[in-house]
């Protein structure tokens, strides 16, 4: 579904691909919207666990986490030299959202979460320096997560990973105009320290 999307995955293929009967299929879900539940589910787990475990977590200070954050997401997103397999979260919202209100709901609600984890850095770093432009956090973090979301069906659709890095660094340069450059600067020193 990740690679073909929903309605291109064909229950025969998720058999095969599984190792069971379609009998074996409807004995575990009810639907291939069960399904695709399910393999949501699965798939933000994944994401959370990657994230926790992410180097950028251990900086201490807010601002060079969300600068090794945007560091960390083009890499693990393959760069400029790979292309990212996308997010199945983003496939499924963007295939499924006026079909399935069931499917649309899960992902929004995902999408709140991984935004949520952002914001928290980003009213940290807020406290900590004051910016120059004053920002609401949890927009800007929304703001982050649509733009990675758009980014990465461009990076599809274009066949390459450009745009999505691209996109990302727009995004360091918006931060660097809302914290200032000797901000960014000594936050991003604290990066480079841990190796990010």
């Amino acid at each position: 579904m990740r690679a073909q999307g929903f309605h291109a995955t064909s229950l025969d293929e998720i058999c095969s691909a599984a190792g069971v009967t379609k009998g074996g299929f409807f004995h575990y879900f009810k639907s291939k919207d069960e399904l695709a539940q399910a393999a949501l589910s699965r798939f933000q787990e994944g994401r959370v666990m990657t994230f926790a475990d992410a180097p950028f977590r251990k900086l201490s200070d807010p601002l060079a986490r969300i600068l090794g954050r945007l560091d960390f997401v083009e890499e693990s997103s393959g760069g400029t030299k790979g292309l990212t397999k996308g997010c199945l979260i983003g496939v499924l919202a963007q295939e499924l959202s006026f079909t399935s209100a069931g499917l649309r709901s899960v992902c929004h609600e995902i999408f709140l979460r991984f935004a949520e984890d952002i914001e928290q850095d980003l009213s940290k770093a807020k406290a900590k320096y004051v910016p120059v432009i004053d920002f609401d956090p949890k927009k800007l973090s929304l703001f982050y997560v649509a733009l990675f979301q758009g980014s990465s069906l461009m990076a599809k659709a274009s066949a390459g990973n450009s745009i999505l890095v691209d996109n990302i660094e727009q995004f360091r340069a918006h931060l660097k105009s809302l914290f200032g450059d000797a901000n960014i600067t000594a936050a991003a020193s604290s990066v480079s320290l841990v190796g990010i």
